[in-house]
């Protein structure tokens, strides 16, 4: 079976932590899985931000159009 998972499963997921911590606030950030952390991490990605790793400058544009699923 492939780990390969839809941008909607991803949104999903993601959507299912944002979820927690907004109905829980700080207690929700303990409820919340790897697998959904990862999940919002990438749903960022899906919807166009930049990632900027530790110590490289912050590029002048962030957020780019959303790429569609192919």
């Amino acid at each position: 079976m492939s780990d390969l998972r839809t941008d909607r499963q991803i949104l999903t997921s993601a959507a299912t932590a944002l979820g927690k911590i907004d109905a829980f606030g700080p207690r929700g950030l303990t409820m919340v899985s790897i697998n959904e952390l990862e999940a919002m991490a990438v749903a960022l990605v899906i919807l166009g931000l930049v990632a900027v790793h530790p110590g490289a400058a912050v590029p002048e544009i962030l957020i780019y159009p959303p790429q569609t699923e192919a």
